[in-house]
Formats: C-alpha cells, structure tokens, sequence
C-alpha cells in the first residue's frame, strides 16, 4: 500500500511539473506574440442621452482610435480589444461627454454658434482621459452631434417662420419700394401729361395764329388781287381810251397833215401861179411864151418869141425860178 502510494504521488508530482512547464512554456509564447503585436484599434460609439447643462439630451456620434502598449498587461485583464471597447471605452466615453456637455447650458447658443467650440473641448477632453496604463488614444473623431428631433422640428419652424417673416419683409419693402416707385412714376406720367397739354396748347395757339394769319394772308391776297384786277382794269381802261385817243389823234394827225400838206401845196400852187403872174405881168414876153409853150404842148409844137434872144427868155425863168 506504502510502494502504491508513494508511486502515485510520484506520478502526481510529475503531472503538475509537465503541466507548470506546459503552462509556462504557453505564457512564454503568449508573452512573446503580445510582444510582436502592435496595431491600433477603432472602436466607434453613438452616445445617446448625452445632456447639456439645461437639459436637453444630444446623441453623438463618436470613434476613437487607440492603441495596446503593454499586451501582457492588457491580456491578463481583457479577452480581446473588443471586450476592452465594451466595458471600458463605452462607458467612460459617455460618462467624459457628460461632463463636457454639462458645462454647455444653452441648447440654441450650442447650436448656433458653439458648436465648434463644444466639438474641440469634447475630442481634447475624452483624449486626455480616456486612457489609462498600457493603453494609448490616438485620436477622438466627432463625426456628428444629433440633436433632438422635437428640438429640430421647433428650429425649422422657427426657421421657416423666419423665413416666412423674411419673405414678407421683403415683399413688403418690395410692395413699398413699388408703391413708391408707382408714386414717381404717376407724379412723373403727371408731369408728362402736363408738358403735354402745355406743348399740345402751344402747337394750337401756334396752329390758330397760323391760320389766322392764313386768313389774313389769304384776305390780304384776295384784296391785293381786288385791287390789281382793279388797276388793271383800270390801266386798261386808261390804255383802251389813251389807244383811242391816240388813234384819234393819229387820225386828226394824218387828217392835219393832209389838210396842211393840201394847204402847203395850194399855197405853193398859188405862190407859183402868183409868181407866173408876176413873171407875165412883168415880162410880156414870157407870158406870150408861157401861152404859145401851153399850145404847143398840146399841138406838140415848140414856139420861140419873135425878136428876142434865147439868153434873155432863160434870165427870166431863172429869176422866176429864185423868187
């Protein structure tokens, strides 16, 4: 009983050294490959519930990128990085951003001018302390901050009702700016209309004086005919009856002359007869002659006074002829 006791603690013995060398000889590997491994992890949360300081809850879409720096350390606390992310990483991310949120007390000043802000204080203040010994954080990403919908919803109403309000601003300051310009435009169509009827007025007057001076004209004209048909009837009276006259006078001329020519030529007639006479008077000779020559033209017969000298017959014709 002795020999079988002491061979099975003996067998017992060599059981629990094969099993620590197996053990240590597995840590050895473990520890070797935490060694070797060096990657980063990502491990990305929606934080919902995450409060302001008055009260109102956002969701936050959040990722951080860590890192294992002491993988034996981290493998004798935690099976895998996603059982790390699951216990630690989530809670304490939510548990960092509501102490960042809760210093932010207005929901519409976050929202329309702190937004940013809220963004750089939350990535620095989860990065600071999230980590802890063996574990490295890399990067906090926010990707999105969700708002309430109800919250949403009053914004857009609020909005719209802004815009709406805008719109009718603006159409008002339209409808005034087109009221008034409606103004400058009937007080300037006013004032077109009454140059207008100033200038139509004009161009009346204008156009009754014309033809009243037409009128004038036109009298003038008739009057001015009137009296040259009246001149000319006149001035053809006048030469009607001076043509006359001149034609009387031309006939009491020619009549005058005639009269007179007849006259000078029986007063020449007579001096000549009155001459002869003398001539006979004075030369009974040349009387006998004048006589005997008036027979002998008409008997054709050519007859001298007896005992007279031809030279002294011709002394007498040449006196009678000078007297």
């Amino acid at each position: 009983m002795k020999t079988f006791i002491k061979k099975t603690t003996q067998f017992m013995v060599a059981i629990a050294i094969v099993t620590a060398v197996v053990t240590i000889s597995s840590c050895g590997e473990k520890k070797a490959k935490a060694v070797k491994v060096s990657k980063d992890y990502v491990h990305n949360t929606i934080l919902r519930k995450v409060r302001l300081g008055d009260g109102i809850p956002l969701a936050i879409n959040l990722s951080v990128r860590w890192k294992i720096e002491d993988y034996a350390n981290f493998s004798t606390q935690f099976a895998s990085a996603n059982q790390f992310d699951s216990l630690i990483l989530s809670p304490r991310k939510f548990e960092l951003a509501n102490n960042v949120s809760n210093t932010y007390l207005n929901v519409d000043t976050l929202f329309n001018s702190q937004r940013q802000e809220f963004i750089t204080d939350l990535k620095s203040y989860i990065k600071n302390n999230l980590g802890e010994e063996g574990i490295t954080i890399k990067e906090v990403i926010v990707s999105d901050i969700i708002f309430p919908k109800t919250f949403l919803d009053s914004k857009e109403k609020i909005a719209l009702q802004e815009q709406e309000m805008e719109t009718i601003r603006k159409q008002s300051a339209i409808n005034v700016e087109r009221a008034e310009a409606n103004k400058l435009q009937t007080l300037a169509d006013g004032q077109v209309a009454m140059k207008q009827a100033e200038v139509e007025a004009k161009v009346q007057k204008i156009k009754a004086e014309t033809e009243k001076s037409v009128r004038a004209s036109r009298l003038a004209k008739a009057e001015t005919q009137k009296q040259v048909d009246k001149l000319k009837a006149q001035a053809d009276a006048t030469r009607k009856k001076l043509l006359a006259k001149a034609r009387l006078e031309e006939k009491t001329d020619l009549k005058d002359l005639d009269i007179k020519k007849k006259d000078q030529m029986a007063q020449m007639e007579f001096n000549n007869d009155m001459r002869m006479a003398k001539l006979c008077t004075d030369n009974p000779t040349y009387a006998t002659y004048m006589v005997n020559k008036e027979l002998a033209s008409k008997v054709q017969i050519a007859v001298l006074p007896s005992g007279q000298d031809a030279s002294v017959f011709n002394g007498l014709l040449g006196n009678a002829s000078a007297k």
